[in-house]
């Protein structure tokens, strides 16, 4: 079929917001048969990431009451825990629950924001929410993907990604980084090298989500001297978009007929891209995951709102989600009175983005550590963290969820990966297996719309 397309004037949209409307083309049959390099804006090493390591010196921290391995090894059930709820005021509950209340009409599209480190850098915790809202209240589409690598191994759950050539990464602490605070709504950018560089998003074929696609929102920044964008959608010749200009925000929606879909992102000259949002013109749910692994909510204070704010705006979240803390936790310089202090700072600034959304705060998962050969320990600054999310989190609207009360509490780490079956948590012990963060994200979405999940993972 022919390709057309024509550039709307839309008064609902900002002025750099430009608008393409595209007609049916055919979807690309190809299958994804390369994997792209990914380097640092600043240098021409090989992917790093920088160290984490404390900038005050190390606070004394409890000690850790030791456990001996043939303790853990007694079998164990995850579905005989108690469901943790959401806590806090009264009415920042209530205002989560509203946000569901709205979804179950069926007339609306929900928009439901994560913000997080490695828990929701993953996709799997956050993949089993989206999978399971879009189940009961509707199908709007994927929301947020990053269109090439930010890093190894990235992924997101119900959409097909591929990459080739090499891509440059940059957030806050990447080695060899920009330190600008120029990352976007996601806290990442990424930027294909060259024109032989690509990557592609594309709907699924077979999942039950994310089959289907109305538009394709390409965010970006516009600064003087930057290239040209390149996107093709299906098998169509590429539209060019000029990135240079004034320092500001910018995207390109493009618009297509509800149905499988692929988008392929190139650029002529340097463009940092802040993401690709897929969604559709149906009434359901969106889940944007914007997770970067090894952050911590502090991140925040070094984004450049002024470049934020708007795209965030721009979409409206129903729900804010801010899902920080095992780093936190991980910081032996930090105190809780100063990570009381970071916090509120964050939460001002989410709160200047979200003035109207819901919010909940989940804490920390639980983490074990190796003492010695045998005998293992829990992390003891877990707790506090929560604590604090607690304490803090009223004064901004949020209610909060306990992540390792969730899962049964100090020591649960050790039980998900020793007396689990199949084995829940990783062997780091910070981390959970993928049916591990299926189930945490069953039981988060059940806490958040105050309903049972019918089937468990």
């Amino acid at each position: 079929m022919s390709f057309l397309f024509l550039t709307l004037a839309l008064a609902a949209e900002p002025a750099w917001v430009q608008v393409v409307s595209l007609s049916p083309t055919t979807l690309p049959t190809d299958e994804c048969t390369t994997k792209a390099s990914i380097k640092p804006p600043g240098s021409e090493v090989a992917d790093t990431e920088a160290p984490t390591t404390a900038s005050n010196p190390a606070v004394e921290q409890p000690k850790m009451e030791p456990v001996a391995s043939a303790e853990l090894s007694a079998p164990y059930d995850v579905s005989t825990l108690p469901l943790e709820p959401l806590r806090g005021r009264d009415a920042d509950i209530a205002a989560v629950r509203e946000v569901f209340m709205r979804a179950a009409a069926k007339k609306r599209t929900t928009r439901v924001a994560f913000y997080g480190a490695s828990h929701v850098a993953g996709e799997f915790f956050t993949g089993q929410v989206r999978r399971l809202l879009q189940e009961r209240f509707g199908d709007a589409g994927h929301g947020l993907v990053m269109p090439g690598p930010p890093w190894k191994g990235y992924r997101a759950s119900d959409i097909n990604l591929c990459a080739g050539g090499t891509w440059y990464s940059d957030h806050v602490d990447r080695r060899d980084g920009r330190e600008d605070g120029r990352y976007g709504p996601a806290g990442i950018d990424v930027s294909p090298a060259d024109l032989a560089s690509f990557g592609w998003v594309q709907t699924t074929k077979s999942n039950p989500q994310g089959q289907r696609v109305s538009r394709f929102e390409v965010a970006y920044l516009r600064e003087p001297g930057a290239g040209k964008l390149r996107l093709i959608v299906d098998g169509a010749p590429p539209i060019e978009v000029n990135a240079a200009g004034d320092t500001g925000p910018a995207m390109i929606v493009l618009r297509v007929p509800d149905g499988p879909h692929r988008l392929q992102v190139m650029a002529d000259g340097q463009v940092r891209i802040y993401g690709t949002y897929l969604e559709r013109d149906e009434p359901g749910v969106i889940v944007d995951a914007a997770g970067v692994s090894g952050r911590t909510a502090s991140s925040w204070l070094r984004w450049d709102m002024s470049l934020v704010t708007p795209f965030i705006t721009r979409r409206t979240p129903d729900l804010m989600v801010l899902a920080y803390g095992t780093n936190e936790a991980n910081d032996r310089s930090l105190t809780p009175e100063r990570y009381a202090t970071d916090l509120r700072a964050v939460l001002t600034r989410m709160r200047t983005a979200t003035p109207g959304a819901a919010c909940v705060l989940v804490g920390p998962s639980d983490r074990g550590k190796l003492l010695k050969k045998g005998v293992y320990g829990t992390w003891p600054a877990t707790e506090w963290v929560a604590r604090v999310q607690r304490e803090v989190g009223p004064e901004f609207g949020c209610a909060t969820w306990d992540l390792q009360a969730s899962m049964g509490g100090p020591g649960s780490m050790l039980r998900w990966h020793f007396g689990a079956s199949p084995k829940l948590a990783a062997g780091d012990l910070i981390h959970l297996s993928a049916e591990g963060y299926k189930e945490v994200g069953t039981r988060f979405v059940e806490a958040i719309t105050g309903e049972a999940v019918d089937s468990r993972p």
